[in-house]
């Protein structure tokens, strides 16, 4: 039944959004007053179509008075927090995602049962590639590119070379398994856009050495090829691993994404070849462009699903880190477990769980991507329940969740609640393990800027990150936030020297 009035709400949503459509493209209504005689209209079906009008207005009404009455009743149990608008849509894609994953995934298993692809063994040298100056972009002088001008004027002349390469491999694909599928595409993009281009160059290459950035970047000139068997992928990747004589590339880098598909549970080939190319001059220098090559039972299915949607939606919510966000979308199938992930599937969830795993989990979903601070307070509260109720085992806190729960209400600005969580949580480690549990200068660093952002208290800030400092040790990557701390009380004491 709820099911059914949640759907009646999307009915009227619609049929709002329609009759507003038809008013704006129609203001005079000459389409609806169109006469189309009364010798073919049929009015038991007019009849009918009142009948369900007037049905939808009674369960309109119901709707709404279901509504009133499930505030009504929330209002006199425990109070179920209410989710925002952003929040409900995250949840609602998330179920989106995990069901386009499994149909991805049904339709592998069918093109490839025998996962050939999977455990296509690509090499280990090119799968992860030394980054020497080797393969380096050069420009058409044949040096190391220093320019993204460079680097165009070589793409430039690479591309029809590549072109012909390319149309050459597929011609030695058809050959070898003796066919000639129509289904089969190869398509040439145009060289990639230099704004994108610079962007990436900047953000994935700039510390890369030897650089600069730009001379790192392999996809300038790109293209794809579509087969229609699982044998022709097969065959077009032994011949780019191990080329005939009359090659003219060479495989330097290769991702198997059938064996490691991504995250919106694509699979294809990626990889990087490197091609001679001739210069005006009657020298030469070498380019290495980028080629995908698809299953098109897959990529059809793909753009049926629109599986890169989702890959976008939730990369929107992790700040376009994809390694983040892979890690995330595995929390999240965890999360789900196949339930209707609204409010009250969720408050029900935090209050009956007694998985640590899922709840800590559901407290970065909450309170670190969606903002839904009660909701977080409500797993954190949880988990403090069941690490009270654990026995004191060795390396295991049960004070942990006053971490969690003190980050949480520091986010929320509330500051004596976020120093009461942490005091207690630092009180519980040294019950258990003294000044020896790492943890500990976690917590002195996590006091110290609660004392230092939030309470303006510098002394004892400062006292705290000394304490954090001699806990940790030198290979610690939170030294370096201790000292950054450090750092920004010296400066706003004004003493430089510090």
């Amino acid at each position: 039944t709820a099911k059914f009035l949640s759907m009646i709400h999307g009915y009227l949503d619609t049929q709002k959004q329609m009759n507003a459509k038809y008013a704006e493209e129609d203001p005079g209504e000459l389409l609806g007053n169109f006469d189309v005689g009364a010798e073919v209209t049929k009015p038991s079906y007019t009849q009918e179509l009142q009948q369900l009008a007037l049905t939808m207005e009674v369960l309109d009404q119901v709707t709404t008075e279901n509504d009133n009455a499930l505030a009504t009743s929330t209002s006199s149990t425990e109070k179920v927090p209410v989710i925002s608008e952003k929040t409900a849509k995250f949840l609602s894609m998330i179920h989106g995602y995990l069901d386009t994953r499994k149909q991805m995934d049904a339709k592998y298993a069918d093109e490839d049962p025998g996962e050939l692809l999977a455990n296509f063994d690509v090499g280990a040298e090119v799968a992860k590639p030394s980054y020497t100056q080797e393969l380096q972009q050069q420009s058409v002088d044949g040096k190391p590119v220093m320019s993204m001008s460079e680097l165009y004027e070589a793409a430039e002349l690479a591309k029809p070379v590549y072109e012909k390469i390319v149309q050459k491999l597929v011609d030695k694909v058809h050959a070898a398994t003796d066919d000639d599928d129509d289904d089969d595409q190869v398509v040439f993009a145009p060289l990639k856009g230099a704004k994108r281009a610079e962007e990436k160059a900047n953000d994935d290459y700039a510390q890369r050495v030897p650089g600069p950035g730009a001379s790192w970047l392999f996809d300038i000139v790109r293209g794809s090829i579509t087969f229609a068997s699982t044998g022709e992928l097969c065959k077009c990747m032994e011949l780019l691993k191990e080329p005939d004589d009359e090659a003219e590339f060479v495989l330097v880098k290769a991702k198997n994404r059938f064996q490691n598909p991504t995250l919106s549970d694509y699979r294809d080939f990626n990889v990087c070849i490197q091609i001679t190319v001739p210069n005006a001059d009657g020298g030469s220098f070498q380019h290495i462009c980028e080629l995908q090559i698809h299953h098109i039972a897959i990529k059809s299915l793909s753009k049926e699903l629109h599986s890169h949607h989702y890959y976008e939606f939730f990369r929107s919510y992790f700040d376009g880190a994809t390694a983040r966000l892979a890690e995330r979308i595995t929390d999240l199938e965890m999360i789900a477990s196949g339930e209707k992930m609204d409010s009250e599937y969720l408050t029900t969830l935090v209050n009956t769980s007694n998985d640590e795993g899922r709840l800590t989990r559901l407290v970065d979903l909450f309170r670190d991507c969606l903002g839904e601070y009660e909701l977080a307070i409500k797993a954190c509260e949880r988990l403090l329940e069941i690490c009270k109720a654990r026995p004191h085992e060795e390396n295991e806190v049960p004070g942990y969740a006053y971490n969690q729960l003190g980050v949480t209400y520091q986010r929320m600005e509330k500051y004596d609640k976020a120093l009461e969580c942490y005091e207690k949580y630092k009180e519980s480690l040294l019950s258990v393990s003294g000044y020896k549990d790492p943890q500990i200068a976690t917590v002195c660093n996590n006091l110290g800027l609660l004392y230092d952002q939030d309470f303006g208290k510098y002394d004892e800030a400062f006292e705290l990150y000394e304490k954090a400092e001699k806990l940790l040790g030198t290979e610690d990557p939170l030294l370096a936030a201790v000292y950054s701390n450090k750092s920004s009380i010296y400066q706003r004491r004004g003493d430089y020297d510090g």
